[in-house]
């Protein structure tokens, strides 16, 4: 299964391509992780340094490996063949067989279906190439762009709590939203 993991299909959407994510990619991700916009939401971020988005890939996504994970998919645009994002299964769940996505996207690529494309994929791919049982995604409450992607997909709200993020540059008290969709939810919507 690992090398499953190690270099997963490369998928074509309307206008990107999903790949895995590779060393070189390391500068545009630096490009759309510098943004507060971009990782306002996020557990990491924004970027300060280059080098930090390098750390990302090579003690992030790449140890992923040995979690059994996928290294995780650079959403690359089909015209300029430049990484404007991430997605990715970031978490097992222990003791199960599900995993959780993320995702990262570049602001000057929101709004055009992109991410709610690169979603429904990473579902599929989920279920039918890496077998999870289920999957979960979160936001936080005031994410309303997150919430707006997933609302488009099968999802289904299972709860919320009190979170707090807490970053460098300060600690945000919010709540966290939670959604699950199963193997047999999913394949009974197909």
């Amino acid at each position: 299964m690992k090398k499953r993991y190690k270099k997963m299909p490369e998928i074509y959407l309307s206008k990107v391509k999903l790949r895995t994510i590779e060393k070189k990619d390391y500068l545009d991700m630096y490009d759309y992780g510098k943004s507060h916009e971009v990782t306002r939401y996020l557990s990491w971020g924004p970027f300060t340094d280059k080098k930090q988005a390098l750390y990302a890939i090579n003690h992030i996504f790449k140890p992923r490996l040995r979690q059994g994970l996928p290294i995780g998919y650079a959403i690359i645009d089909l015209n300029t063949q430049k990484m404007i994002g991430t997605i990715d299964f970031h978490s097992k769940i222990k003791g199960e067989n599900g995993a959780e996505i993320g995702y990262a996207l570049h602001q000057d690529f929101w709004n055009q279906g992109i991410m709610t494309e690169a979603l429904l994929k990473m579902i599929d791919i989920g279920f039918n190439y890496l077998g999870y049982d289920f999957i979960k995604i979160r936001h936080l409450k005031g994410n309303i762009a997150s919430e707006k992607v997933i609302q488009k997909t099968p999802f289904k709200r299972v709860f919320e709590a009190p979170y707090t993020l807490e970053k460098a540059i300060g600690i945000y008290p919010d709540v966290m939203v939670h959604y699950v969709i199963t193997k047999e939810n999913y394949n009974g919507n197909q």
